[in-house]
């Protein structure tokens, strides 16, 4: 059985002593040990040291009751407590080792969190800039808010659009038929491999965006994605933004 707490005698001091206990009339040897309550969790000290007790044992490990103490022992006791200090680190050294810890992941934590801001503002980067520079034939990361039809969609699946055409004020595109369903936030990660690599691979419906809606949100700072308006003939059975870009192969 594992146990991840435990209190223990912590022995601060142990001497063989040879004394007369009360209401005995002849001496006996006794071992002498002075101990302070302690606490392990998980194998590692952890607190202590409020107290000095003494405990004795006879030559059968039979512990002495404090009451039968005589006069004499009590004051042996008494010294031997004075000359042993409690090592208090010692015995709180697990709290130094969990806030070591505690910084050496925070540091790690910190760094892996800067390093990941560092590539969502690198890929965000990309991704602006490569809109400024829509053309056919690019392919873009995306959060979708309605099927293709401009019906519910269940949560905000992942996916791919690819810029078929850009006419006047209208965009139009073409959505991946395979959507990444099971990842809470967007990752550009995490579509990577549903990426169509066939014709087949995209839905046959192209869906016209407002271009220049597109163009407005390219202009307003601190923007992380881009979202797309559908304008097409059918446009009253969708409900406002159906995706937003947010990502650039």
């Amino acid at each position: 059985m594992l146990f991840i707490y435990s209190i223990y005698d912590f022995v601060l001091a142990e001497k063989t002593v040879t004394t007369t206990l009360k209401n005995e009339s002849s001496a006996r040897t006794f071992t002498l040990q002075i101990i302070t309550p302690a606490r392990k969790f998980l194998g590692l000290p952890f607190g202590g040291g409020l107290v000095k007790i003494s405990r004795l044992y006879d030559g059968r490990g039979q512990l002495i009751h404090a009451r039968n103490y005589s006069d004499e022992l009590k004051a042996e006791i008494k010294t031997l407590k004075k000359a042993y200090s409690i090592p208090y680190f010692q015995l709180w050294k697990g709290f130094v080792f969990v806030f070591a810890a505690i910084l050496i992941w925070a540091g790690i934590y910190g760094i892996k969190n800067k390093i990941a801001g560092q590539q969502r503002e690198n890929e965000t980067e990309k991704l602006f800039s490569n809109l400024q520079h829509l053309e056919a034939g690019q392919l873009y990361g995306v959060t979708f808010f309605t099927n293709s039809n401009g019906g519910n969609i269940n949560g905000l699946p992942s996916g791919w659009i690819k810029i078929n055409k850009i006419v006047a004020d209208t965009i139009f595109i073409q959505r991946s038929k395979q959507l990444e369903t099971s990842k809470a936030l967007f990752e550009m990660d995490n579509i990577s491999s549903i990426k169509p690599k066939s014709e087949t691979d995209w839905e046959e419906k192209i869906e016209r965006m407002n271009y220049k809606l597109f163009l407005e949100q390219l202009k307003e700072p601190n923007k992380k994605g881009v979202d797309l308006l559908y304008i097409g003939p059918d446009h009253d059975n969708y409900s406002g933004v159906i995706f937003t870009i947010k990502g650039s192969e």
